[in-house]
Formats: C-alpha cells, structure tokens, sequence
C-alpha cells in the first residue's frame, strides 16, 4: 500500500470519528431535550435502527423502580415478531448477563458473549438468541446497569464493526441517563395507581396553556369526569373494587388522549384532560368518546370474580379571554360537570351560562 493510500485511510478513519462524535452530540442534545419518557423511548430505538441500519430493536426496562428484573414495555420495541410470552419474559437484575454487563459495559455481538464461559448455559442468552438478538448493549446510569438494548441483524447482513459497537457503547451510555431522569421526573409527576398527571402537575401545565391562549390567541377545552355514584359503588362493593375501577376508568382516559393533550387525577374519582387547539366541539366529542368507552366496560370484581358495570359523566369548559386564572375555566367545567351529574347522568353537558 502507497504512501497516499495509507494517508486517505488514516483520514476516512478520523473523519468518520468526527463525523460519529457530532451526530452524538445531536443524539445527547434530542435526548436530553424532553423528560416525556414514552417519547424517549421511541426516540432511542429509532436512533438505533438508523444508526446500525437494522430493523430490529427492543429495549428491556425495569418497569418500576427496585422491582429486581427487566421487561419489555409495550412501546420499548420496533421489528422483533413477539408473543405474549415474549412480552412477560423477565430478565432478572440479579443474573450472570446482567452481572457480566456490570463488569463489562460495552456493546457485545451475540457471537462474542457465547463465548464467554460463564454465560454458556445462561438462559437469558438462549432466549435472546431465539429472540433474533445480534448485539447486546447495556445501559448505564449512576453506576449501574438499569437497562438492556436488543437489536437485531444489519438490513445488509454484514458483521457489526469495532467502531458501531463503540458508538452504541456511547449511545447507551446517553440513554441510560436519559432514561434514568425520565423514570424519576414520571414518579415526581404520576399518579402511581392510576398513570394519570398529578393535581398539582395538571395546575401547572393548565396556566401555561392558558397563557399560550391568551398570546397566540389558540383554542383550549377542559374536560372533567366524575364516575356515577361512586360512594354507592364502593360501600356495595368495597374499596378494593373502587380502585379497580378507578385504574380501569383512568385507561380509557389515557387511551383516548392524544399525545399533546395531559389527562390528570384532580381529586379522588374526578379525572380531568387538557385538550390544547381544541374547540368545544372536539372537546364534546371526545368527552362522549370517553363516556362510551367507560358504559361498555367490564370490570372483574377482585373479591368474587363477578362482572361490575359503571358510567360516567363528563363536564366540558373551553377558554375565554375573560379567565383570570386556572380557577374560572374549572370552575366552569365542573359547573357542566354538576349538571350532567343532576340531569340523569351518564352523559356530557358544555358549559352554558
């Protein structure tokens, strides 16, 4: 090899190493710019896939904090051809994969980890192989693993190069912290029972929608939810049952939400969603959206097994330029509210002076 050739492949090799150092800076600069972490995880698995140029990824995540094991989440995988049992398959924290990642985090292919000796009859790995998996990189934060990255082989069937498994090294390294902040900004934000926004959460994000409203003149409707009779309910069946409805209520909620609308708890079984840009219309069709869903629900009592039936009613407010705080546009919410409530229930009334 010539003098020159030698130079060019020094100089593709470190303008490829420059080239991989911006985009992670991009990537550190994307990830770190929300807390959303369903977003984030979508985020990073799309960042893998357009990176290493694969169509398989998953992410496995301990679904609550000290819980012992990861799991795929629902939205933590792209490509992979699961089943159910893929989906409830855990890998313990507390195992040889993990305690070698612990040890070593760093990308790995499939075929270099077999040949780790104390891995040879680790179930993880066997599972993980039938699974498709290529490459293994763990994720990182405060010193621990708190995540396992899964992808599956390149679209053009070459091997992983050195410098990929560097990069994903890196990236992993990001997302775990990511991750890490997302989980702990979600458990200061969430109500743990119900996965709806907490009160004081849903106060904040109202007033900001509220000033947005009033400078750029945009639309904005809240919705307040009440489940019929729910002290009749719970001294029937229990509070046990009450809490399962509550959880079961609170998932059409979250269902029908659109991804920039906040559905939030605001105090005991009345929920709330946020709708921004949308008119008393969209607000009054989506509070029967919800209405229905909760009518054909079928709710398992946890005390005997048998099927329990709720409705709900909806009260909704749009904003006005007249609101001088929070307080005008729920108080006018709960007003519709009050009046479903007392004109027979199980429906959705807009406010009317």
């Amino acid at each position: 090899m010539s003098f020159k050739e030698n130079t060019d492949i020094v100089f593709e090799h470190y303008e490829k190493k420059i080239y991989d150092q911006k985009q992670l800076l991009e990537i550190s600069r994307a990830l770190n710019s929300t807390l959303d972490y369903k977003y984030l995880i979508d985020a990073i698995l799309n960042i893998c896939l357009a990176q290493l140029q694969t169509l398989h990824a998953a992410m496995y995540l301990e679904p609550e904090i000290d819980l012992g094991l990861f799991k795929l989440e629902p939205q933590s995988t792209k490509g992979f051809e699961l089943t159910t049992e893929d989906h409830n398959y855990e890998i313990k924290i507390d195992t040889p994969l993990i305690h070698y990642f612990e040890e070593k985090p760093k990308a790995i292919t499939m075929e270099q980890i077999l040949l780790v000796d104390s891995l040879k009859t680790s179930a993880d790995l066997n599972y993980l192989r039938t699974l498709g998996a290529e490459i293994l990189v763990p994720l990182n934060a405060k010193g621990k693993v708190n995540g396992l990255l899964v992808l599956g082989e390149k679209m053009t069937s070459e091997e992983f190069l050195e410098d990929e498994k560097e990069f994903m090294t890196t990236l992993a390294n990001l997302a775990g912290i990511a991750v890490d902040n997302a989980r702990l900004y979600e458990l200061a934000t969430v109500d743990m029972m119900t996965g709806l926004k907490i009160h004081h959460y849903f106060q904040t994000k109202l007033k900001e929608e509220m000033e947005r409203c009033r400078k750029k003149g945009t639309k904005l409707a809240l919705l307040f939810t009440d489940v019929d009779k729910f002290k009749v309910f719970n001294d029937t069946y229990g509070h046990q049952a009450g809490d399962v409805v509550l959880i079961e209520v609170a998932k059409q909620l979250i269902h029908a939400a659109q991804r920039h609308h906040i559905p939030a708890r605001y105090g005991g079984e009345e929920f709330c969603l946020v709708m921004p840009g949308a008119s008393e219309e969209e607000a009054f069709a989506k509070g029967e959206e919800i209405r229905k869903a909760v009518e054909s629900m079928v709710v398992k009592n946890p005390n005997d097994g048998t099927d329990l039936k709720v409705t709900l009613s909806v009260g909704v407010s749009t904003f006005r330029n007249t609101d001088r705080n929070n307080k005008d546009l729920i108080e006018r919410a709960d007003k519709a509210l009050y009046q479903a409530k007392h004109s027979g229930r199980n429906r959705t009334i807009c406010f009317k002076e």
